[in-house]
């Protein structure tokens, strides 16, 4: 499908067999990123939306090799175990009578995750602050939601050219004074780190992703320097694509499984089998609980978080499936449709993980290499977070399952869709929770 929004055209794939042919086979030619302005003010420099110039390609090398590998993954093991626990603690703590919030726990334990990851800082769930600190987090708070705010606000000149020339509605300058604010906030924490602490020369694991940065602004060579410029850009895109995505997609799967009785009661058989009652579930156990993949993959297929993934960009013609496709097209991948395409996947409307342990789907996996299910896209412009990601996510879902039973409030679950770059739901899942575990594997 192809269609006008203003002056600019853009294709949709719909289908696994589009999707191929424009991530697989033509990747080369769709690998850039539009001119999207928001993008342009708030993320100069990304690695997101940045065309594949060698100061993009040298700046994913960098993530990848430093911050997206096995070894760094499990150098932060501790920080995700500790927030999980302090996450599970704060909901047995909670009175048994009051529902418990999932979006709001999720948000809590993903934000610490990232902040502590990212550049050793817990701001969420803290007591005891001075009025420096709650200023500090306060204003962390306000930034993260402002750039949501702003990269989620219509921009009139990215589908209409000639109207970049004027700032209708205030939004260019709102995004010049966050970027101001972004670079003042960061700033402050890279001088505090430094009062605190010289850096190494070396990389040890454990290093969260700010001092592995200003280590590399020292040492790399000529042609290959990470600027303050660059580092504001990547600490500040790596918390606000990993948060939301995140916990929405946890929020999507946990509703699926509360709203599921079945599916809960599967889930809780394997983990009890796996795992059993006397301890912690472990990141470890997870490739074991082969039925709890199964349930956040069949999430990720009827509820991908970014359903339209982020759109592509040719700069040369091309002819797809027959198709002549004009230079500068914007191309979108439709992965919402694709992942309920009745042509592919039998019911598809329904919520059923067993479609992955067993028949025509059994060997689809999420990581861009099965084109029926691409929540996280395909190709060299395929997320660089999917490994962390998806740990998350299933971790998340392990624990809160195995800490926790759980029952529906009278009005149920809400499973309505929201609008935006990112799908929530409009109303969080929430559901009284009971401690299922002794009191002493809570406490360990």
């Amino acid at each position: 499908m192809s269609l006008y929004l203003g002056q600019k055209l853009f294709v949709v794939a719909s289908s696994a067999e589009a999707a191929m042919e424009v991530l697989k086979k033509q990747d080369a030619v769709f690998c850039s990123r539009p001119p999207l302005r928001g993008f342009k003010v708030i993320f100069p420099h990304d690695v997101t939306f940045a065309d594949l110039t060698p100061e993009s390609n040298y700046l994913r090398k960098f993530i990848r090799l430093h911050l997206t590998t096995a070894r760094s993954i499990e150098a932060f093991q501790h920080i995700r175990v500790d927030e999980m626990l302090q996450m599970v603690r704060s909901i047995v703590a909670s009175p048994r009578d009051v529902v418990v919030n999932l979006r709001t726990s999720l948000e809590v334990m993903t934000a610490n995750v990232l902040t502590r990851s990212i550049i050793g800082k817990r701001f969420m769930g803290r007591t005891g602050l001075s009025e420096s600190e709650k200023k500090e987090i306060m204003e962390f708070i306000h930034i993260a939601a402002e750039i949501g705010e702003c990269l989620g606000a219509k921009n009139p000149g990215d589908l209409i050219p000639a109207l970049k020339l004027v700032d209708w509605n205030g939004l260019d300058q709102r995004m010049k004074n966050l970027r101001r604010k972004m670079a003042t906030f960061l700033a402050n924490i890279v001088r505090e780190r430094r009062e605190k602490s010289s850096l190494g020369t070396s990389n040890p694991p454990g290093k969260e992703m700010l001092g592995v940065l200003l280590d590399e602004m020292e040492n790399a060579a000529a042609g290959e320097k990470i600027t303050e410029d660059i580092l504001n850009t990547i600490i500040w895109e790596s918390f606000t694509a990993g948060m939301e995505t995140t916990v929405l997609a946890t929020d999507w799967t946990l509703a699926e499984v509360l709203r599921n009785p079945e599916v809960l009661q599967k889930c809780q058989a394997e983990l009890d089998a796996v795992v059993g009652r006397n301890r912690r579930a472990q990141e470890s156990d997870i490739p074991d609980l082969h039925y709890i993949k199964a349930v956040v993959k069949e999430s990720f297929r009827l509820h991908p978080v970014i359903p339209l993934l982020i759109p592509h960009y040719s700069h040369d013609p091309i002819k797809v499936l027959g198709y002549d496709i004009p230079a500068h097209t914007q191309l979108l991948i439709n992965v919402w449709a694709i992942g309920r395409d009745p042509k592919v996947w039998a019911d598809p409307l329904k919520f059923h993980p067993e479609r992955f342990l067993e028949g025509p789907h059994r060997e689809t996996e999420m990581f861009g290499k099965s084109f029926n299910l691409l929540p996280f896209g395909s190709g060299r412009r395929a997320c660089m977070g999917i490994t962390l990601g998806t740990l998350l996510v299933e971790a998340s879902v392990v624990v809160l399952l195995h800490s926790f039973d759980w029952i529906l409030p009278a009005e149920g679950i809400d499973m309505t869709e929201g609008q935006g770059l990112s799908v929530r739901k409009n109303v969080p899942a929430c559901a009284f929770a009971t401690p299922r575990l002794p009191p002493h594997v809570y406490a360990e």
